[in-house]
This record gives structure tokens, C-alpha cells and sequence, in this order.
């Protein structure tokens, strides 16, 4: 949000002059301030209706931190004289500064009645609105105080800031170029900048807008944090870290509302390069905080870290309220009527080369045309690869809403008459969940992208399986929950399949010995884990453990740790990243895939298994620490489920130690890949389209949400 301007003591009408209020005017003005207080209570004393002197002395409480203080002088001086404008902004500043924002924008309302050419208050009062979330009206305030103040650059970087929020991002980023033409010395202008190109995708050049804005305030919390946000986007872990663990000091520990998630992203970049001292008390004592109810950690760092559904919804009621505004909800009296086909929208960033899309396309492709309409909403980067031209002819109508704000998406989708609109993001990369809190359609629905809960009144659905979510877990979920027969996870039978295996030796790998494999991201990664794979490696001579990390010092912590639990680092194997289908070419050089907890592997299991490597899991207890065992299930292959960390390894030493067993699991995955529900997208497409059909009756009956069992 854009910075307020703060009250400045201004001058008494020429009316009221006299040499003592002269006096303490000027010590105000040149910053004498205990002394300025002094005068203003002397005059006072002899004058207790003078109401400039109680304004200024109130002035004098904001700048020196006492808001209510000075709430409560300045309504003095209003009931004294009510047609000061400046009397009202400035109450209307310290309401804001306290939080109290609809009492702040009666405020700026009356100040601006009283003169309506007052270009301060209606940039504070932009302020206010924007704090509500109610980013249009923003736009119109700042716009008609930047018409009073072309010139004044923090009327620029207000007005940014609101075109940013409704989307409007090259806009957004002309006003916050012109407030730095304007001022060159602008941090917060820097800052600013910086969020919307990262908005805008353009990594590197907010990286360095934002380190501009540091070499002007080194101090700048959101300079801090943002800039190390985008660094961990860009992999620049230690980058990140550094910025992090600055922020967190700078914002008093990490407790504000503002900045207490940071706990929660500085783990996750620490579990990125494979920094696990102290890990296990940090985690406690972040669960701890959550369940307290504290603003503490982003959504979906946690699901990598615990293992608890009930610290997983107790994170995203947190997270929700105070990041998803609730909007109004929209009168539904003229939608569908029941015989019109069902209108589906699909909303994500990831209509491209993305796991979500890898799993879903074949599912677009098989929806029933006759019985529903799908509409693509498209609102990340448009890369133009061979998945997006794919997706774009799956869809009915592919719409690219990219520069729309979320409230003009949601119109759009009512527009259209969505009927039912289905989240494919949650609370992960490039999230819009604001979309949905202006109410896109009568039934939203929470699908595949977010692993877990999202604790917001307005996700009527979840869409799960009954191993997932049980009926012990099931209090952890805010959404109805519908249960697929199968497996939840979409898959696509038409992607590439290796013909052959490439030599080991390309890869790196030995000729000889059992090669474990798991290409799951670092940050998913584990001291227990750890700590059962070094195991599984001192029981099996002379196997060695592939690993898809490419952070040099995330290799070095890893073969420290190796080293440090009597195992030779040389055992370790390293992968970077490649393209899908080599990706899953060499997948067949490795022998068992050993999965991760407390978020297991998604995707990255189904890749496994569609090419013919066994995934040996450990079950957990949350939805993310569930997935593979709902997959296993799915293929056919319960048995390579475990049920505790013990179990695990002595199932991946078992199965190392009998090569015809592993022979049979790759023949039995070989000869379901065209016949088990996990790679059956038609059938998947029966049960979801069954789920989205009772959703829809129910709703056109009047019918509240409830749980739902699509059968066999």
C-alpha cells in the first residue's frame, strides 16, 4: 500500500493571528517540538477554546506516535470549529494510523466537502480504500488528487499502487517511472516498482528495483522482504536467506501483521538448500505460533514442513483473513437455468509448460462438450510453447485475463454465466484468490494446484479421495469435501513415453549398484528423511541415492550430512534439470524412487510411475503427506505404501535386496498405464463431471454445499 502523507502544522487563518500562536508555529514548524508542545499548552491554559492550538497539539501527539491522543484532541478542535478542512483530514490520519479506516474515510468525505480541491486528503483517503481492498474507488481518489497534483510524486506511487491492485500493471509501472522522474531519491518509489515488474514477470529488473530501493533506505522492510522474494523465485537461495533474516530483525522478529509470515519463508528457503540446524525446534515452535493463531507463515511453505491438518487450516483461516478481503455476494437469481450445458471455468497461471497443466490437458480434451462449456482463464505469462497451443484448442474459449484486476475477472466470469469455477492455483505461485472472493460463480471449487485447505468461506468444494482425506482429518478441511473413487490426480495417457533408457553413465550414474532416485524439489527434503535414506544406503552396498538438486551449496550441506551419518558423499548423485520427456527417459536408469514426507511427491510420483519406476512412500497424515499412497492406490500398487519411517526403510532395503519382485512391479506398471484409474482420464472426467453435475442441481435447488461420494 502506498504511504500516507503525514499531517504538517500548516498556518492559522490570518483572522486568528497573535504573537503567541506565532511563536509556537514556528517551533513547531522548524521541528522544535517539546518546546512547541510547551506554548501550545500555555495558550491553552488561558484559552481553552483556542481550537487551532488543540489541532496542533493533537498534530504533535501523530508525529510523536500517540494516535489516540491525538484522535482525541482534534475532535476537540472540530466540536470547536467543525468547517476546518484540515481538522477533519488530520482526525481522518490518525483513525487511519489506528486502523479504524471507515471512520478515516467519513473523515476525508467531510474534508474534501468542505474543499474539494484538497489533493491531500484525497490521496490518504486512496490510502484508506486501498487498505479496505476496495481498489477501484482507490483508483478514482488518487486519480483526482494526482489531476490537483501532477507534479507530486507520491500521488504518482499512490495511484500505481491501485492500478497494480486491479491488475492494471503497465499503467502501474508508467506512475511509479513518473513519481521517480519526479524524485530519484525514492525508495518507496524503488520499491514499488519493483513489485509490479515482478508482477509483470520481469525478474531481474525488480531485483534491481529493489536494491536501488535499499541503497536509498537500507532500512525499507518491504524492500527487504520483496527483494527476497524474488530472489528465492530466481533459485538465488543464500540471496534470499541473507535478505530474510535481515527483514525479520528490522521488523522487530518477524511479529507484525505485515511481515510475520516471513518465519515461515525463511524455513522454506533454508529447507531449499538443505539447512536443517535447529530445523526441528523451528518447525515446533512455528506450528506452535500457528495454532495461536499468529500471522506467521505462508500456506504453502508449511505443507512442507508439517505433517498436522489441523495447523494446516489453522494457517489458511490465518492467511485468508488477512490477505482475502470478503467481497459481497452477487445476486445468482439469473443463472443457468437446469437443460442449458453446465458452464466450467478453469482458472490458472499455468496454461503452459507447467506440472499442473502436464497433468491436466487430457482431461480438458475429454470433458463431455455436450453437457458442458469450458472456458479457460488464463491470467499468468504467456509463453507460447507447444502445452499452451495444446491447451488453447481443448477449451471452448481460452480468455487471457492477465491484465485484468481480480474483481473484473470475476465480472467477466458472471458475465460469461460461469457456473461453476474451479481454482487450480490455491495458495501456490501466482495465486489470485481474490477472484474467487469477489465470487466468480455460485459454486467454487478447489482443485489439484494446493494440496490442502484454503480456510476461506467462499471455496464451497474441495475435490479429494478417500485417502487423503479421512474421517479423522476431516474437521481440518473448511470446504465440502467430494471423494473420487480413485485417485483425486489427473493424468494424461498422451504424454511422451521413454522407449528405451538412456546409459547410466550420461547421467552420471554407475553401471553397476542399485541406483534410489527421488527428483522432488529440495525444499521437500527432511532431517528424518534424510536420515532413513543414509539408511537404506548403509544396508544396501554399493547403491547410490540420485537427487535433482542443482544449488551448489544445497549439494554441499547434503554430502555434509551424508558424510556426517557414516555415509561417502561419492554415494550421492546429483541431477540438474531437463525437458519432460528426458526427464522421463531417464527415469528408467534408476531402480526404486523413495519418496518424501511431510509433502510427498505429486506429480513428480506419477512421472515415476508412467515411466515404470516403482515409488516406495511413507503415509502421513495431511493431505500433501497422502498423495502417493492415493496414487499407489490408483496403479494398483497399495503394498509399496508404508506406514511409519521404520517400515519405509525396510521396505526400499527389501525391495533392493529382490530384483524379481522389482522386475513384477515394473511389468505390473507397464501393463496398467493404459488400464488403471490413475492414467484413465475419460474415467476421471465421468467422476468429476458427475461431482460438478450434483454441485450444480444443488445449487439450482437451493440446496446448500455438502460433502459429496462420486461411486464407481
Amino acid at each position: 500500500m502506498a504511504q500516507s502523507k503525514s499531517p504538517t502544522p500548516g498556518n492559522r487563518p490570518a483572522s486568528r493571528r497573535d504573537a503567541r500562536f506565532e511563536a509556537a508555529l514556528a517551533l513547531h514548524q522548524e521541528g522544535q517540538l517539546e518546546a512547541a508542545r510547551k506554548r501550545y499548552r500555555q495558550i491553552l491554559r488561558k484559552e481553552p477554546a483556542h481550537a487551532h492550538a488543540l489541532h496542533l497539539l493533537g498534530l504533535l501527539d501523530f508525529q510523536q506516535g500517540d494516535h489516540a491522543a491525538a484522535i482525541t484532541r482534534i475532535a476537540q478542535a472540530i466540536a470547536l470549529n467543525p468547517r476546518n478542512p484540515a481538522f477533519h483530514s488530520n482526525l481522518a490520519n490518525a483513525q487511519q494510523q489506528l486502523g479504524r479506516l471507515e471512520e478515516a474515510l467519513g473523515g476525508y468525505d467531510q474534508a474534501i466537502a468542505l474543499k474539494p480541491d484538497y489533493a491531500e486528503a484525497l490521496y490518504n483517503r486512496g490510502n484508506a480504500l486501498q487498505a479496505l481492498g476496495r481498489h477501484e474507488e482507490a483508483a478514482a481518489s488518487h486519480e483526482r488528487a494526482l489531476a490537483l497534483a501532477p507534479a507530486d510524486p507520491d500521488t504518482h506511487c499512490g495511484y500505481g499502487v491501485s492500478l497494480q491492485a486491479l491488475g492494471q500493471y503497465q499503467r502501474a509501472l508508467e506512475h511509479f517511472d513518473r513519481a521517480l522522474a519526479l524524485n530519484p531519491a525514492s525508495a518507496v518509489a524503488c520499491c514499488h516498482r519493483g513489485n509490479v515488474l515482478r508482477d509483470l514477470g520481469r525478474m531481474e529488473e525488480a531485483l534491481a528495483s529493489f536494491s536501488s530501493a535499499l541503497a536509498l533506505e537500507p532500512n525499507l522492510v518491504e524492500a527487504r522482504c520483496n527483494r527476497g522474494h524474488v530472489s528465492q523465485e530466481l533459485g538465488q537461495y543464500e540471496d534470499a536467506l541473507a535478505d530474510y533474516q535481515r527483514a525479520i530483525v528490522l521488523d522487530g522478529g518477524g511479529s507484525s501483521a505485515r511481515y510475520g509470515f516471513l518465519r515461515g519463508s525463511l524455513l522454506h528457503v533454508r529447507m531449499s538448500l538443505c539447512d536443517w540446524e535447529g530445523l526441528e525446534t523451528a518447525i515446533a515452535e512455528l506450528e506452535e505460533s500457528v495454532l495461536g493463531g499468529e500471522f506467521c507463515t505462508p500456506c504453502f511453505p508449511l505443507l512442507t514442513m508439517s505433517d498436522s491438518p489441523r495447523v494446516q487450516r489453522a494457517a489458511a483461516e490465518t492467511w485468508a483473513a488477512a490477505r482475502i478481503p470478503p467481497r459481497p455476494e452477487p445476486d445468482w437469481s439469473g443463472a443457468a437455468a437446469p437443460g442449458d450445458r453446465i458452464r466450467l471455468g478453469y482458472y490458472s497461471a499455468d496454461f503452459h509448460q507447467h506440472a499442473t497443466s502436464h497433468l491436466m490437458a487430457q482431461l480438458f480434451e475429454v470433458h463431455d462438450r455436450e453437457r458442458f462449456e469450458l472456458i479457460a482463464f488464463s491470467f499468468g505469462p504467456q509463453h507460447r510453447d507447444s502445452m499452451r497451443e495444446r491447451l488453447e484448442s481443448a477449451f471452448d474459449r481460452f480468455l487471457d485475463v492477465s491484465a485484468l484486476g481480480d474483481r473484473e475477472v470475476a465480472q467477466m466470469s458472471r458475465d460469461i454465466g460461469i457456473d461453476i469455477a474451479v481454482d487450480l492455483k490455491g495458495y501456490t505461485r501466482d495465486q489470485r484468490p481474490d477472484i474467487f472472493a469477489w465470487h466468480a460463480a455460485p459454486v467454487q471449487v478447489n482443485y489439484l494446484g494446493y494440496p490442502g485447505t484454503l480456510g476461506c468461506p467462499h471455496i464451497d468444494y474441495l475435490i479429494a479421495d478417500r485417502v487423503l482425506i479421512t474421517p479423522e482429518t476431516r474437521p481440518f478441511f473448511s470446504e465440502n469435501v467430494v471423494y473420487l473413487p480413485d485417485s483425486y490426480q489427473a493424468n494424461d495417457a498422451r504424454r511422451y513415453l521413454p522407449e528405451c533408457a538412456p546409459a547410466r553413465s550420461e547421467q552420471g550414474l554407475p553401471e553397476n549398484g542399485f541406483v534410489f532416485a527421488c527428483f522432488n524439489n529440495s525444499f521437500k527434503f527432511t532431517p528424518w528423511v534424510f536420515n532413513a535414506w543414509m539408511d537404506i544406503l548403509r544396508q544396501v552396498e554399493g547403491s547410490v541415492l540420485w537427487l535433482l538438486v542443482e544449488h551448489p551449496l544445497a549439494r554441499a550441506n547434503l554430502c555434509r550430512e551424508a558424510a556426517a551419518r557414516g555415509v561417502d558423499p561419492a554415494r550421492l548423485v546429483f541431477a540438474g534439470r531437463v525437458d519432460p520427456a528426458a526427464h522421463l527417459a531417464r527415469q528408467t536408469c534408476a531402480d526404486l524412487f523413495l519418496d518424501t514426507l511431510p509433502y510427498n511427491a505429486h506429480t513428480t510420483a506419477s512421472d515415476a510411475l508412467w515411466a515404470g519406476l516403482p515409488v516406495v512412500s511413507c503415509r502421513g497424515e495431511s493431505f500433501a503427506g497422502r498423495v502417493a499412497a492415493s496414487l499407489l492406490e490408483a496403479v494398483g500398487l497399495p503394498e509399496l505404501v508404508a506406514e511409519s519411517p521404520r517400515a519405509y526403510v525396510a521396505l526400499a532395503v527389501t525391495l533392493a535386496g529382490d530384483p524379481e519382485r522389482l522386475r513384477a512391479l515394473r511389468t505390473t506398471l507397464e501393463s496398467r498405464r493404459q488400464s488403471a484409474p490413475l492414467f484413465d482420464a475419460p474415467r476421471l472426467a465421468r467422476h468429476l463431471e458427475q461431482a460438478f453435475a450434483t454441485m450444480h442441481e444443488r445449487r439450482l435447488a437451493g440446496r446448500p454445499a455438502e460433502d459429496i461420494a462420486i461411486e464407481c
